[in-house]
């Protein structure tokens, strides 16, 4: 593979990774909708999870945002990688790109999304319910978040399958507009 051509399929991947990751936010949205908590509470446990700060709602907020994209970024560059380096996996239709991006989705969601969601998010997502509404007690805050796990891993699955779908079209339209420039 030449260096230009690395460079394209890096390109690919974090263009069709940011992508995807802004198409999750409506998912995102609906989570946190169901759970009576304010639309940006999971990027702003995100964010917290990075900082370590409690207190400081646009910093957490904006780390949150960032992380992410960026986490969408690199999922989208490994995916362009996979794609266009294993020949077993090289995208040679839209159907073929949307099918592996799907995949590969499903295995984010496993080996990324449960685990930083067990251990990062439900924890800090705590911490903004108590700082909003300090009367109510931990456990009650508790009993919300466990009462909203199947919507949290539900429309968190989904998210990903939406994910996985927009990764897989826009990395197979920019590799298949690509062969096409290279044929002319």
């Amino acid at each position: 593979m030449t260096n230009r051509k690395k460079v394209k399929t890096l390109l690919y991947g974090t263009i069709g990774g940011i992508i995807a990751s802004i198409t999750m936010y409506p998912f995102l949205f609906l989570t946190t909708s169901m759970m009576g908590l304010p639309l940006d509470d999971l990027s702003i446990a995100r964010g917290m999870a990075i900082s370590n700060i409690k207190d400081n709602y646009y910093l957490n907020l904006t780390l949150g945002i960032f992380m992410h994209l960026f986490t969408g970024a690199i999922a989208g560059v490994i995916f362009a990688i996979i794609v266009s380096t294993i020949k077993k996996f090289v995208i040679t239709d839209l159907k073929r790109g949307i099918t592996e991006g799907l995949i590969y989705s499903v295995i984010i969601f496993i080996v990324l999304f449960v685990p930083t969601t067990v251990g990062m998010v439900i924890p800090n997502l705590f911490d903004i319910m108590n700082q909003s509404n300090p009367i109510q007690s931990s456990s009650e805050d508790r009993q919300t978040i466990e009462q909203n796990l199947i919507p949290i891993y539900g429309f968190g699955f989904i998210a990903h399958i939406v994910f996985g779908s927009v990764l897989g079209i826009v990395t197979s339209l920019l590799v298949i507009r690509n062969r096409m420039v290279q044929l002319k």
